[in-house]
């Protein structure tokens, strides 16, 4: 044996007795085959999972090993399984001995393999030394599985000789062979009614059924090559493969040790506690020892509570953050002041005008018990950056279906993107928190828990999770504008309040104030940044601290211990290639620097650069920014143009604007309603930041259109189905409705009645094949407002706005006087302050970052009013 494996292994070799001995026990349990046949096989099948429901249907032999092997040692049998208090079947792994004779002796070492609580596997096929299943829930296929039974291979990246002897260790207690077994897991983008599973030993073919309930079901069909490992065609599906990470290996020795029935968690969390108390202990005694402390010394009042001064500034957004104050007499250099990273290749918002960085970066020191503490922050300017997550490939362990991706998205749409990284929260063993990924649940919601979640329009909501398990108001249902969220534990800090719960545990299971350790936790500022904290020696009370002096609102915790947390700048050019560039924020993080961009064994975060411009509508050209006025902040724009139809006759205007960055105005013609006195002037501050004005002519005296303006009914709404109302609500943002269905206008809400060219995705062409200057309006379901312009008919006005993503759209023609008016600030035609025709003004907005703070109570509403 060489030197060093011999050093090795005898500074652990009894963390590896126990953890060998305990694997071996939980992997010798027999249970007797009454009669040898299939029927006594069943039977010691369900003792040895504890459940009461196995059918001798789904048992499926691997292949024999010979006869001595299976006679002594035994053959593997897959076979599905429910549990007693479960109602869904998992994919479970026995080895049986087996005579010479064929009768059955002993069924040992039965492991569950897919353990999926809310995922029913079924479909259960082998071939060979592969194996395949699917996954049902909610009442829809999820997924389908492909498993290497021969062993993990190339998905174990274990390398080094400790590293393959932990990884054999491992496997031997979850699947019962020191090969483990390998997987490669389908995911199906939009989840079907039933799947077809067929496997031979060159491939596993799918075919997957959909479509509408009430018609016959259409069938996609796939096929993944066994020796190329790729999926073709891949439209509606992807493939992943499970990856064996390396682990530390205390952190493989605590993993290993909780996974034993007999010991569990609550021995190996006490004397983790132990360990890090003494070392606190240490840590306090020998900064006590160093001598003059009178530069260290907590002020004796505390700072006077922060002003929520989020209106203030608006244009700016607060960025950079302000300074923060020390509660020390002296500070350290650098202590509380913003800087820039020292990163030369960061990546900000896709602009063509220079924006400050995205990234800013400080200290503080907010334990008045540990001076020598750090907590290190990073903000993030939420206008610049889009925030996501994925599921790691160990944790959380889903209820349904495969695990997460375990690193960034391979699609270079993505990963040219990505700015930065960070960890997740706890391992599902520890809380069993909510984690939904791209509308997949890995684990259903926590009611109580904090949570972080992306909306489908990038915004960023934190908050506590309701009173229910709900998503979207329907267990399962997930189409209610939540793309993705996370939870861990109860807040750190609510409303600028730390610790609002009373919570005196911060990631172990005993009682006591909670460990001094690495931890890290995320929070969004009264402004809607975000902000990352990570620091060494930190208990949850301290890490709350430093949220409260970063200006945050609401923050949750986020993982802790070393190896687990940290936070990685990241610039990607090309994977296929290798070529990225990586840093770490701190040189104590030691996780490694390209963990997420490899493979993560637990969850994490991703920032993305922000690409303001809209996605492409249909053959119409690239979405540029306009060359008008840009509401601010100018370096990102907010107003877009694109041309489609190409030139001549056929060619139609679009522009673009972006949610968040314009509020609207009526205002009716000179020539409109002139038997009432509805609003027709722009005037005061709004007309100062007015982007565009845009016609819609005047409606006829024998044929009046509804109007309204300032709240105030001008010309009552004729109504009928080929009529819609343009209505601005009180805040200024726009709508469209029916007109007979119109809501009540507001204080200052306006309103034009306007012939509907589209509605929920249908042309309705009006008038029909006349070619005439025009315009029409439409709106997206992400809030996107399109204009589309031309000397076309309205027919094909309203097709582009449907290449455009809108879903209704109306005719800007009241009936006489329509020219297609648009003119536009910043540019040779301006806007002026009234017209002969009625108009729609767009007004400036300054852009907020899109970090926000939701209520348990109004998360789901305020998702179904953005939904109209």
């Amino acid at each position: 044996m060489r030197p060093w494996a011999r050093r090795w292994i005898t500074r652990r070799w009894p963390l590896f007795v126990v953890s060998i001995s305990a694997a071996a026990a939980a992997c010798s349990v027999h249970s007797g085959v009454a009669g040898g046949d299939l029927a006594g096989l069943v039977a010691a099948l369900e003792r040895s999972t504890g459940g009461d429901n196995v059918d001798a249907a789904d048992v499926r032999w691997e292949p024999s090993g010979g006869l001595f092997e299976d006679l002594i040692v035994g053959r593997n049998v897959l076979f599905l399984a429910r549990r007693a208090s479960d109602e869904s079947r998992d994919v479970w792994r026995a080895r049986v001995r087996v005579a010479p004779d064929g009768r059955m002796l002993a069924v040992a070492a039965a492991h569950d393999i897919t353990n999926t609580p809310l995922g029913d596997e079924h479909a259960l096929v082998v071939s060979g030394t592969h194996a395949a299943f699917a996954t049902r829930a909610y009442g829809q296929e999820q997924s389908a599985t492909l498993l290497d039974l021969s062993g993990e291979g190339l998905q174990n990246r274990a390398a080094r000789l400790s590293d393959r002897t932990m990884a054999a260790i491992t496997n031997l207690q979850r699947t019962g062979s020191i090969a483990g077994i390998g997987r490669v897991d389908v995911t199906f983008d939009s989840p079907g009614r039933a799947v077809g599973l067929q496997i031979d030993e060159t491939s596993l073919e799918i075919s997957l059924f959909g479509g509408d309930p009430r018609r016959p079901p259409t069938v996609t069909v796939a096929r993944f090559d066994l020796a190329r490992r790729e999926l073709s065609p891949s439209q509606g599906m992807h493939a992943d493969a499970a990856m064996h990470l390396p682990k530390r290996f205390s952190h493989w020795t605590v993993d290993t040790l909780r996974a034993v029935s007999w010991i569990g968690p609550a021995p190996v969390a006490f004397l983790e506690d132990q360990a890090l108390a003494v070392r606190d202990t240490f840590r306090r005694m020998t900064f006590s020892r160093r001598g003059s402390q009178t530069d260290v010394v907590a002020a004796t009042d505390p700072p006077p509570p922060l002003l929520d001064t989020s209106q203030a500034s608006v244009d700016e957004a607060h960025w950079p953050p302000p300074p923060i104050a020390t509660i020390w007499k002296s500070a350290e250099a650098g202590e509380g002041q913003w800087v820039v990273p020292p990163v030369e290749w960061l990546r900000s918002a896709k602009t063509e005008a220079h924006a400050p960085s995205a990234f800013y970066e400080t200290f503080v020191r907010p334990d008045e018990e540990r001076p020598y503490v750090h907590v290190f922050l990073v903000a993030m300017d939420m206008r610049q950056l889009d925030l996501d997550m994925e599921g790691g490939v160990e944790d959380p362990e889903p209820t349904v279906g495969p695990p997460g991706g375990g690193r960034i998205p391979r699609d270079p749409a993505i990963y040219k993107r990505v700015a930065a990284a960070f960890n997740g929260a706890f391992k599902t063993e520890h809380g069993h928190y909510g984690m939904m990924v791209h509308k997949r649940v890995l684990l259903p919601p926590v009611p109580g828990a904090a949570t972080v979640v992306v909306l489908d329009d990038k915004r960023a909501g934190f908050g506590t999770w309701g009173a229910d398990k709900r998503v979207g108001g329907i267990v399962g249902v997930t189409d209610d504008g939540i793309a993705s969220f996370r939870q861990n534990l109860d807040p750190l800090i609510d409303h600028g309040q730390i610790n609002p719960t009373g919570r005196n545990m911060w990631g172990f299971t005993l009682p006591g104030k909670g460990a001094q350790t690495e931890r890290s936790g995320l929070c969004v500022t009264a402004a809607g940044h975000l902000v990352y904290a990570w620091g060494d020696d930190l208990s949850g009370t301290t890490l709350a601290r430093a949220m409260q002096m970063a200006g945050c609102d609401f923050g949750m915790h986020l993982d802790m211990n070393p190896y687990h947390t940290g936070f990685v700048f990241t610039s990607v050019d090309d994977l296929a290639a290798k070529k990225y560039k990586t840093q770490i924020l701190n040189p104590g993080m030691s996780i490694p620097s390209d963990r997420y961009v490899q493979y993560s064994p637990k969850d994490f975060f991703y920032v993305l650069a922000h690409d303001p411009r809209p996605p492409r509508a249909g053959d119409a050209s690239v979405w540029e920014a306009d060359g008008g006025t840009q509401p601010p902040p100018g370096w990102l724009p907010g107003v877009f143009g694109a041309i489609a139809g190409g030139a001549g006759a056929g060619r139609i205007e679009l522009i673009d604007v972006e949610p968040g960055r314009a509020t609207w105005r009526l205002r009716a013609g000179a020539k409109d309603a002139v038997a009432a006195t509805p609003a027709r002037e722009m005037s005061g501050e709004e007309a100062k930041h007015v982007l565009f004005a845009v016609g819609m002519g005047v409606a006829p005296g024998k044929r009046s259109l509804g109007l309204a303006t300032d709240g105030r009914l001008a010309v009552a709404a004729r109504g009928g189905a080929d009529l819609g109302a343009l209505i601005v609500d009180d805040d200024g943002k726009l709508v469209i409705e029916q007109a007979d269905v119109a809501p009540v206008l507001g204080a200052r809400g306006d309103l034009a009645e306007l012939p509907i060219v589209l509605w929920d995705g249908q042309s309705r062409p009006w008038p029909a094949g006349v070619a005439a200057p025009r315009g029409a309006i439409g709106i997206t379901p992400t809030d996107r407002v399109i204009l589309a312009r031309g000397n076309v008919s309205g027919d094909a006005l309203a097709q582009a706005l449907a290449r455009a993503g809108c879903t209704r759209g109306l005719l800007l023609d009241r009936g006489a006087g329509a020219t297609g008016l648009f003119e536009r600030a910043g540019t040779e035609t301006p806007p002026r302050a009234r017209y002969d025709e009625t108009v729609l003004y767009a007004v400036a907005l300054a852009l907020r970052p899109r970090g926000f703070h939701f209520e348990p109570s109004t998360l789901v509403a305020s998702q179904a009013s953005r939904s109209k």
